[in-house]
């Protein structure tokens, strides 16, 4: 009887302490995200499943073209999938279907290869066509890469450092184009 009830123990133990490790993982290191959406297509196509580093955005800043998985303002139980256009300190302008960015380096038009040569970006409620915005400390504009279907920095406006949960690392659903992004 006591064998039993020790290998019962040690077996609700293991399955406690896996718990908290798989939480504790899940909370502060890595998650697991599933696209959900046209907004990101052809990058990406809902029932995707990525993985979303969470640890290295604290020693390595975000950058422009990454994507990231994000937190929309005044929606906080929603998990939006992004790519960061612009970063602190740019002025972000769109303009005849084309994003321009303004930094300490100068104007540029991004370059957006990632997306089908035709396309044309246009302004929406916030981010509006010709208007220019300067973001401020930790602060970042994003775009779906499928500019006519998605919501983004266009209409819920820019988003805070805090509100990004992480850079997408890796894709592991479909097996077909399982891979690191580059």
């Amino acid at each position: 009887m006591n064998k039993i009830k020790d290998t019962l123990l040690e077996l609700i133990e293991t399955f406690v302490v896996s718990f908290v490790v798989i939480f504790l993982i899940y909370k502060f290191v890595a998650s697991m995200e599933v696209v959900s959406g046209s907004s990101m297509e052809p990058s990406f196509e809902t029932g995707e499943r990525i993985l979303v580093d969470k640890v290295s955005p604290f020693f390595k800043p975000f950058k422009r073209g990454e994507v990231v998985v994000l937190i929309p303002p005044n929606e906080s139980s929603k998990h939006y999938i992004k790519r960061i256009v612009a970063v602190p300190g740019d002025i972000i302008k769109i303009f005849e279907c084309k994003v321009l960015v303004s930094n300490d380096i100068g104007q540029f038009v991004l370059q957006e290869s990632y997306l089908a040569p035709d396309t044309c970006t246009l302004g929406g409620t916030l981010l509006r066509d010709g208007r220019s915005v300067r973001l401020g400390f930790q602060e970042y504009a994003v775009l779906g890469d499928n500019r006519s279907y998605s919501v983004d920095s266009r209409f819920f406006g820019i988003i805070a450092r805090k509100n990004l949960l992480g850079r997408v690392v890796f894709r592991f659903w479909p097996p077909a184009k399982a891979g690191f992004l580059r």
